[in-house]
């Protein structure tokens, strides 16, 4: 499997699963208390489907930023 990491804008990724509202909560806490990310979301390179991240997206997008790191892969 081939990946590549980039900066992408938040509303170009596609969601498709639910997310538990109190780990998001927890992950906005924490990354705002940390500054980072440890892990970028995961997204299919074609699609543009979110594969692994949907609560990390979710926390991203809360803390009001509009563009984040993605591991873009193909399957």
């Amino acid at each position: 499997m081939k990946y590549k990491i980039k900066t992408l804008k938040l509303s170009l990724l596609k969601e498709h699963e639910k997310i538990n509202e109190d780990h998001v909560a927890k992950l906005v806490d924490q990354i705002g208390r940390d500054g980072y990310i440890a892990n970028p979301v995961i997204a299919d390179k074609d699609t543009l489907i979110i594969l692994d991240g949907h609560h990390r997206f979710n926390a991203l997008k809360r803390l009001g930023l509009t563009t984040i790191p993605v591991c873009l892969c193909r399957l």
